[in-house]
């Protein structure tokens, strides 16, 4: 039986998750101990205990019951359980009813309303309902930004207000990238980077579209996820495939690495559900770390965090081509980029560090 102060579960690859990881790893800075419940890509070491999901694959329902049914065997007493997203939440509270422990949640989408399922009532409504009926038992919920915070808060008339954890990445300094190498691409060449899950809804439809009018722009995706096949085939349609390289997802410790070589990074978020509509992704602040301007809907977050700290270049929420194109002529021009690249310097005061204190403050007022 293993006992530890806090126990963070999510259904996924640690490894990838850097909210899981930055949460983990703080916590342990300060003492406290820590167990991580999660599928691991590779084995790494780390300041907190790695609890093993052996994930099937294959479809949501499937991963979801075999966490569920794994995670309710673990022989780990814990005094405060966070789920890390919706679908860790039910095995997190089963945990925490069982131990008699505290139990967060970290809504770092808002379910209730995401992009993925746009279109599929059935789906979103049954997830939405779950929810609900989880939060009956969560006495703290974490957010990702003060808007989302907003509205959980009405949507949900949560007893507690939502503490505000912004996805930032602890602070790193710019080093040497072999992007363009991986790439293939020369220093002439305007080299554009997403970096996040594969899904409709996050821009890189539209900008492919634009990459048509673009000849010098190559494009670099890290990630996978559902709608790759999709946007391959958007990718040929336009005749652009041979400028965008699909690099697949990679560990979070070597993302930083990659994002230093390019010069522009995609945010481009599609306004296709409120989640969506209020988003401030983790991907806006990566880049920031790296000191790479980035394109940006115009969205209200988004919004928010250009007009505080001017890193990027705002795009109508549309994502018309010519608007794209227009966004990209104005973030490369020398003088532009240069004010832009020194706006990222902001991060010294947004880097994960400046959100530890909130953090371990939290979980120690329930372990008190």
């Amino acid at each position: 039986m293993i006992t530890v102060d806090v126990l963070l579960l999510t259904l996924g690859d640690v490894t990838r998750d850097a909210r899981t990881l930055n949460l983990a790893r703080v916590l342990s800075k300060a003492g406290l101990s820590v167990a991580v419940y999660g599928a691991y890509s590779s084995q790494q070491n780390e300041p907190f205990i790695m609890l093993t999901w052996s994930d099937p694959g294959g479809r949501a329902l499937r991963r979801w019951w075999s966490f569920l049914s794994q995670a309710t065997k673990l022989s780990v007493v814990a005094k405060c359980v966070i789920g890390m997203d919706l679908f860790a939440l039910s095995a997190a509270r089963r945990i925490a009813l069982q131990n008699q422990g505290s139990l967060l949640y970290d809504m770092r989408e808002l379910y209730f309303a995401l992009g993925p399922l746009k279109g599929k009532g059935i789906r979103q409504r049954i997830l939405a309902v779950h929810e609900r009926r989880l939060l009956r038992d969560v006495e703290d919920v974490v957010v990702s930004g003060q808007l989302d915070a907003e509205i959980a808060n009405k949507h949900f008339n949560l007893p507690k207000y939502p503490v505000v954890l912004l996805n930032t990445p602890p602070y790193r300094d710019v080093v040497a990238s072999k992007l363009r190498d991986v790439c293939g691409v020369s220093s002439e060449t305007i080299l554009v980077v997403y970096q996040g899950v594969i899904l409709l809804g996050r821009g890189l439809g539209p900008f492919l579209a634009a990459m048509s009018t673009m000849p010098n722009v190559h494009l670099a995706i890290i990630g996978d996820g559902p709608a790759r096949q999709e946007l391959q085939a958007l990718a040929r349609a336009g005749s652009v495939s041979q400028r965008v390289s699909w690099l697949g997802s990679v560990p979070y410790d070597e993302l930083h690495s990659l994002t230093c070589g390019a010069d522009v990074s995609l945010c481009l978020i599609e306004p296709v559900s409120v989640s969506y509509e209020y988003a401030l992704p983790n991907k806006l602040f990566e880049a920031m770390m790296a000191r790479v301007p980035s394109l940006v809907t115009d969205l209200p977050a988004l919004h928010d965090h250009i007009m505080k700290h001017p890193v990027g270049v705002l795009v109508a929420r549309s994502l018309t081509v010519q608007t794209i194109r227009a966004a990209l002529e104005r973030i490369t021009s020398p003088q532009t980029h240069a004010q832009m690249v020194g706006a990222c310097e902001d991060i010294h005061a947004l880097s994960y560090e400046r959100q530890a204190k909130t953090a371990v403050a939290l979980i120690r007022e329930h372990l008190a």
